[in-house]
């Protein structure tokens, strides 16, 4: 039998094929909003979304409403346009989504802290010709110098004294679709189709604009709902916003294809979630490595609750004891991004695999580990994951307005993750770390993880990210930043390193900060901390101790 590595190209995924519930329809039917058309018609009565266990829409209401905003679209002339939505986690989002592609639009959420130079540029990149916004943001579009092809902003919650900024109409939501008919105004959109332009701020640069296609936005969740078997029985529950991609394919549209009921946040407690979740009555929960960190050291009490599986990437730095002290399954495998999920989360861990792993892309893909030339990797050998589906429309499709990364992420007719992994002799994937998140130290490549991990399992520390700075013996130094519970001895700190990390991971400079920026997905943004001069007095710069 031929060895199935030692071929030209990429390897063909052997992982979960299309499930029940992605097949459900015919390919061309493939269009989120039809599901909402049918969950109302099926199980219009039932939950679809609750937020802070305040306010709530059941399926029938979510599309009514998504028809009401469709129709005041298409009436004030903006059918097929780009619609912004900024807003938080409350129940008008998802029907101004589907509203959107009800007038044969494409939405645009944006970030829900965005403000400033960030708003101006997704404002203005992506073209949006309408933002539906929340009232307490409304201050940041008057905050702007312009606001680019904007017409028409609607506010959702008390209505400005305004009724007109920057050349935009100004109108409140409720009087904006009052007296509307619940139907569509127009025929459901094509499954290839523009759906959502979501913007990814990455490591470095300006937020690119990810366009989905209907097929795309479909698959994105409907995949999940095989792969972690969710029914209509089960309850989600999450803290992390619907405006960015984890929330809204785990929760809001998982919830829309499984027909269950989906509970958000508008914050994250980390000392109340499970009691959140208890309230709520959830099976399944998605959060990310470092909020379970916090949860954990933030818990002092664990209450009741019905939470089965938490899914968690990466693993919190200690599974085991986070298991048995919440007495809940945690899985992390799985891999996506915002513009490609090519290895569906699982309810179950592979077993014999190590932390890190992240199971068998699917059968629709094919991937591969390659050099920098993209040449195939064997197995075992480190480099940057590529990925090229099979099924039409089932990845993002380009960066908007950016055609120049465009073409460099699909250089070779692969997408380039950005990520760096190997893959074992089972085809099973395992994340390395950042292709931008390793350090060159002294002829060693350290992962930032490799440092960042060990010191999590300090008490005090709720955060930490590792970076590399520049040196003047060339490459670079090791700079550990942390956030702690308390005032850290960073001499101790630098100490305990020493002797527990080997002698080139040892961080030369260490500061503790109050906070860390982030991105929506809650990843650190490293590249802004590189930012900050390594000549202040909060940093400590141990040169000389090896």
């Amino acid at each position: 039998m031929p060895d199935p590595f030692d071929r030209q190209g990429l390897l063909k995924g052997a992982g979960a094929p299309l499930g029940k519930v992605a097949l459900r329809y015919e390919a061309e039917d493939r269009v989120l909003l039809r599901v909402l058309r049918d969950q109302a018609a099926n199980r219009g009565d039932h939950p679809w979304l609750i937020v802070d266990f305040e306010s709530q829409i059941t399926f029938a209401e979510g599309f009514q409403m998504s028809c009401r905003i469709g129709q005041a679209l298409v009436r004030d002339g903006f059918g097929g346009s780009h619609v912004a939505l900024f807003m938080d986690n409350q129940v008008e989002f998802f029907p101004a989504m589907y509203g959107t592609h009800a007038a044969g639009g494409t939405a645009v959420p944006f970030h829900a802290r965005t403000k400033g130079l960030h708003l101006q540029h997704v404002v203005t990149k992506s073209d949006v010709s309408v933002i539906v916004v929340k009232d307490e943001f409304f201050q940041h579009l008057a905050d702007l110098e312009d606001m680019g092809a904007v017409r028409q902003i609607v506010v959702v919650g008390e209505t400005p004294a305004v009724d007109n900024l920057h050349g935009a109409a100004v109108v409140g939501f409720n009087r904006w679709i009052a007296g509307l008919p619940a139907e569509l105004p127009r025929d459901l959109p094509n499954w290839n189709e523009n759906a959502l332009i979501q913007f990814t701020s990455g490591t470095t640069g300006l937020a690119k604009g990810v366009v989905y296609s209907h097929h795309y936005l479909y698959l994105a969740s409907a995949i999940l709902v095989d792969s972690l078997q969710q029914t209509e029985d089960d309850v989600l529950f999450t803290p992390l916003p619907i405006y960015h991609v984890a929330a809204m394919h785990f929760v809001g549209n998982l919830s829309l294809h499984a027909g269950c009921t989906g509970h958000l946040m508008t914050s994250f407690s980390p000392g109340q979630y499970f009691q959140q979740a208890g309230r709520s009555g959830a099976t399944f929960s998605i959060i990310l490595g470092p909020m379970a960190a916090i949860i954990d050291k933030r818990t002092k009490a664990v209450p009741e609750h019905q939470l089965k599986v938490i899914y968690c990437p990466p693993a919190p730095p200690d599974l085991e004891r986070f298991e048995s002290r919440f007495n809940v399954k945690v899985t992390y495998q799985g891999f996506g991004m915002t513009e490609i999920l090519p290895i569906p989360a699982r309810p179950d861990l592979l077993p014999g695999k190590t932390i890190g792993a992240m199971g068998m892309p699917a059968q629709w893909m094919e991937y591969g580990v390659v050099d920098q030339d993209d040449r195939l990797l064997p197995p075992g050998e480190i480099g940057e994951m590529v990925f090229r589906s099979l099924i039409p429309h089932s990845m993002f499709r380009e960066y908007y307005k950016d055609s120049e990364i465009t073409v460099e992420a699909f250089r070779n007719f692969m997408f380039h993750t950005g990520d760096m992994a190997f893959y074992d002799e089972d085809g099973v994937m395992t994340f390395v770390g950042r292709k931008k998140d390793r350090i060159r130290r002294r002829g060693e490549m350290v992962g930032a993880t490799e440092v960042e991990i060990p010191v999590l399992t300090l008490p005090a520390v709720l955060e930490a990210a590792a970076y590399g700075v520049p040196s003047e013996l060339g490459e670079e130094d090791i700079k550990l930043d942390i956030v702690a519970s308390e005032i850290v001895d960073i001499p101790e700190l630098r100490s305990w390193c020493e002797r527990n990390l080997p002698t080139y991971m040892v961080p030369r400079y260490i500061e503790q900060r109050e906070s860390f920026p982030k991105t929506p997905s809650e990843r650190i943004e490293k590249h802004r901390l590189k930012e900050d001069t390594l000549n202040r007095p909060e940093v400590f710069d141990f040169e000389g101790i090896q």
